[in-house]
């Protein structure tokens, strides 16, 4: 178990670089990277919404450029964190990074608020964010020992 409770983090930045290669994805994709969450959303396809209108098409377009270029900075910021201040165990460092699991899990519910479209698959981040959130926290909880225990009064 000691051992785990040293080397988890690792599953976290595991985590992080996977959120800056999405984002990846969608600054090089926009719109068609992940053709499942306009097709979840709205029920239709990235053509079916280009034909409908181009201009609404372009604005998706760049939203969907621009939240990729929000996930590679959150993916480096929460890597740097990973890296340098929660590795020495900084216990600030432990704390922040349950943003991860916060956030994943805000992805998730921000789909629910607007809902899935009648007859449609649930968006992938529907399933990734619930996924990634569990899996940050359980990793935050079995690293806790590291910034709570005796050794971290040390």
């Amino acid at each position: 178990m000691d051992w785990l409770q040293r080397n988890a983090w690792w599953g976290l930045v595991g985590l992080t670089v996977i959120v800056g290669l999405f984002g990846i994805t969608d600054v090089i994709g926009g719109i068609t990277a992940d053709p499942g969450i306009p097709l979840g959303i709205t029920g239709k396809t990235v053509a079916e919404l280009e034909a409908e209108s181009a201009s609404a098409y372009r604005l998706l377009d760049l939203n969907a450029r621009a939240g990729g270029t929000f996930l590679i900075v959150i993916g480096i910021l929460m890597t740097t964190i990973l890296l340098i201040p929660f590795r020495r165990g900084e216990r600030w460092a432990w704390w922040v990074m349950w943003t991860l699991p916060a956030w994943a899990a805000a992805a998730f519910v921000a789909i629910f608020m607007v809902g899935v479209a009648q007859g449609q698959a649930p968006p992938p981040p529907m399933i990734s964010g619930p996924i990634f959130a569990v899996l940050a926290a359980a990793i935050l909880l079995v690293s806790a020992p590291r910034f709570f225990g005796e050794r971290a009064a040390s």
